[in-house]
């Protein structure tokens, strides 16, 4: 674990002066970017690995950072190895959530926190936290929702948004970098919408253009050959582009859920369609099946970005 200020994050935000922040007043002076590498998707079953917490403080240029590889005594799957770099091997002789929960929290204290994807990252620090008796209270704000409202890009990978943004992220998947990068595409999509609201206007509902999801055969190289995915309701992104990259992972895309579908990623509902419930019949079938024991990862588009990025 280590606690220092990082000056090369200083140096950068050297122009964020007494000027820009009384143009900007509504971006906090000090918040806390946030970043967790964890062994899966799923708060309540899959651990965090790595952590790190960047205390961005605007007024003082000073800018601390809380970084930590954590051992979850659990093994690491392979998958998350080939996008992160972390092996079982780099885990075995770290610290346990619990031992670095007090120092984060008190690191963290009651700053807001700024994530990318902050539904994610709350999930499962809420889920270790919680492990050891600790609450946390703090604001999020969701630096993906917030670059959606602002940008206009083909997907909203932090990647993505970074370059748009011009910031340097040289190390993607490891949550220091991230980190760093996700507080300053905060701050680069909240200048450009004049806010920090994330809550986005609902576009009117239009149908999928009905790209063929037969046209694209799953990457057998792919991190995720074997599994199969089904999509319902509009994406930010469209239908080719959710196919090309759910392909690429190696996942068969399927029309219909079944008890062998993996993954069903739920978009926005057509209320003419799907009626008052605003549950589609897939959504429903899915459900059902879980109920039944059969294991089916419901994922809304923020989790789906998640599981291609």
């Amino acid at each position: 674990m280590k606690f220092r200020n990082q000056k090369g994050i200083s140096n950068q935000m050297d122009d964020l002066t007494a000027e820009f922040l009384a143009k900007h007043p509504y971006i906090p002076t000090k918040f806390i970017s946030f970043d967790a590498e964890t062994t899966g998707f799923d708060a309540g079953i899959d651990k965090i690995i790595e952590v790190a917490a960047i205390k961005f403080d605007l007024l003082s240029n000073d800018h601390p950072v809380f970084e930590a590889l954590i051992n979850p005594n659990i093994k690491v799957p392979r998958k998350i190895t080939s996008l992160t770099g972390i092996t079982n091997k780099m885990l075995v002789d770290q610290q346990t959530f619990a031992d670095v929960a007090q120092d984060l929290k008190q690191f963290i204290g009651d700053l807001p926190i700024v994530a990318y994807n902050a539904k994610f990252d709350k999930g499962f620090l809420d889920a270790e936290f919680a492990n050891v008796g600790i609450i946390l209270n703090n604001h999020y704000h969701c630096a993906l929702n917030l670059a959606k409202a602002a940008f206009n890009l083909p997907n909203y990978k932090l990647a993505t948004v970074a370059e748009h943004c011009n910031v340097p992220l040289n190390e993607a998947h490891r949550a220091k970098a991230d980190a760093i990068a996700a507080g300053r595409v905060f701050m680069r999509a909240a200048v450009t919408l004049g806010h920090i609201n994330e809550i986005t206007p609902k576009k009117p509902f239009t149908k999928s253009s009905g790209a063929d999801h037969k046209a694209y055969s799953p990457n057998e190289f792919g991190e995720l050959y074997g599994q199969t995915i089904v999509f319902t309701g509009e994406l930010s992104m469209t239908r080719t582009e959710a196919f090309e990259a759910a392909a690429e992972l190696g996942l068969e895309i399927k029309s219909g859920v079944s008890k062998k579908t993996d993954y069903l990623v739920v978009g926005e509902q057509d209320a003419n369609l799907v009626g008052p419930t605003g549950i589609s019949s897939k959504q429903i079938k899915a459900e059902t099946l879980i109920n039944e024991g059969f294991d089916i990862k419901i994922l809304d588009e923020d989790e789906f970005m998640e599981l291609i990025g």
